[in-house]
């Protein structure tokens, strides 16, 4: 039965990690796409609104 418990610990010290893993990974991901966002914006207004 001890086994079981530290096991269970393990695997919610891991899923733990994964969690903060996922959070981080997803706000980069936002933070990537609004760039990437305002990029193509930039070139999309370039394209159609040529001052020069």
């Amino acid at each position: 039965m001890q086994h079981d418990t530290e096991t269970q610990q393990q695997l919610q010290a891991i899923e733990t990690q994964l969690k903060t893993i996922n959070r981080n990974l997803l706000n980069v991901f936002w933070i990537v796409g609004f760039f990437a966002f305002l990029y193509f914006g930039l070139m999309i207004y370039m394209l159609f609104f040529r001052v020069a």
